[in-house]
């Protein structure tokens, strides 16, 4: 008998993870070359399967549901707390910043030719119409995300698909060892699933011990769909490869599917927006105590003028999101996780057995991440 609630949290965990982030993916590998970025992902989507398996421990050994600022807030005192706050509040900001940004390329790609404009006022556009939709909270069906992620997953297989018969194989083995850790920030990004985590202890409620195996099943598959569409995108268009991976891709195998990813990713990026944004105001609003418009417009100028004042690079907004934010949160996991084992409320429907050293071998990665992120990245 199929396990409905087992697919359904492996594929939240795949769309969760599967966003903006994969369009970053196959620009940075074409700056290190493919298997350079084959074994930083490789080496990444390992820590980040362990950090979400050690985040479920956290969240099964816990009573009361909550969220990353919670869990510190028990398990590490009140500086935890705070730190865990602003990095979940930098998380968000940087997120619905590569919306605008992406949001604003791929509406210029589909409609400048026909009305005009630039990527910029395109971008202003998407802020107005999604910022309208938090004012109101404008809550989407479930059944809308999920068929907005399914088809910007289906056009993403339709892409690798097609586009393997015009691989070039001699562009996948140039690299520069030089360039090598550029693609840190966004894959951390792009593999991060954390969000997710808190959730399937809801969905699998029936069958907790099942969690370990989704989690897993999620990680792999999401590992394997980038490693797949950097290698079809980055062998069509080499070292042309542009910033967003499509708009390169319309001379080589047509503005058919191409105009689909982008009309999908769309769609895709604006309900992720909107349900970013909502969750932002309401963190404002309720937890903050401040009022729905204060809230709404914290939500909604921030990051608008942050792009207004110049920071427009999709590949720095992410890279910095997911080296920084990525980074502290994962070291937060790690030290959470060891203060759970012992001041936990329940036993959990699995546990892990993480060794000291290897923690420190991944905080020294995140940390290695972080600082390169300060020194080369801003």
């Amino acid at each position: 008998m199929i396990d409905k609630s087992y697919i359904y949290a492996v594929s939240m965990m795949i769309g969760t993870s599967i966003g903006a982030g994969i369009f970053s993916l196959p620009y940075v590998a074409s700056k290190s070359g493919f298997f350079l970025f084959l074994v930083l992902i490789i080496i990444l989507g390992f820590i980040m399967l362990v950090l979400s398996l050690m985040y479920a421990e956290v969240t099964l050994r816990t009573k009361n549901n909550g969220r990353l600022v919670g869990y510190c807030g028990k398990y590490l005192g009140k500086n935890g707390k705070k730190i865990a706050t602003l990095v979940t509040l930098f998380a968000l900001y940087a997120n619905i910043l590569a919306y605008i940004i992406i949001g604003g390329k791929f509406l210029n790609a589909l409609f400048s030719k026909y009305f005009g404009g630039s990527e910029f006022l395109y971008s202003i556009v998407m802020v107005i119409f999604i910022s309208a939709g938090i004012y109101i909270s404008l809550r989407l069906v479930s059944i809308i995300e999920l068929l907005m992620v399914s088809f910007l997953a289906i056009t993403i297989f339709g892409i690798i698909f097609k586009g393997m018969n015009f691989v070039n194989f001699e562009n996948l083995l140039t690299f520069d060892i030089s360039q090598s850790f550029i693609p840190f920030g966004a894959i951390l990004f792009s593999v991060g699933t954390l969000s997710a985590i808190p959730e399937l202890e809801h969905i699998m409620k029936k069958n907790q011990k099942k969690i370990k195996s989704a989690i897993i099943s999620g990680s792999i598959i999401t590992v394997i769909v980038y490693i797949l569409f950097v290698a079809v995108i980055l062998g069509i268009t080499g070292h042309n490869t542009s910033d967003e991976a499509l708009l390169g891709l319309s001379s080589s195998i047509g503005n058919g599917i191409v105009t689909l990813g982008l009309v999908f990713g769309i769609f895709a990026i604006a309900t992720s927006f909107l349900i970013i944004g909502i969750n932002l105001k309401e963190v404002f609003w309720y937890d903050y105590n401040l009022s729905e418009k204060k809230s709404w417009a914290l939500t909604c100028f921030i990051p608008l003028i942050i792009f207004v004042l110049g920071l427009r690079d999709f590949i720095t907004v992410v890279s910095i999101a997911g080296s920084v934010t990525g980074g502290f949160a994962g070291i937060l996991i790690i030290a959470s996780f060891y203060k759970a084992k012992k001041m936990g409320d329940l036993k959990p429907a699995f546990e892990i057995k993480v060794p000291i050293m290897m923690s420190v071998v991944m905080i020294l990665v995140l940390l290695l991440g972080i600082a390169y992120q300060f020194i080369y990245g801003f």
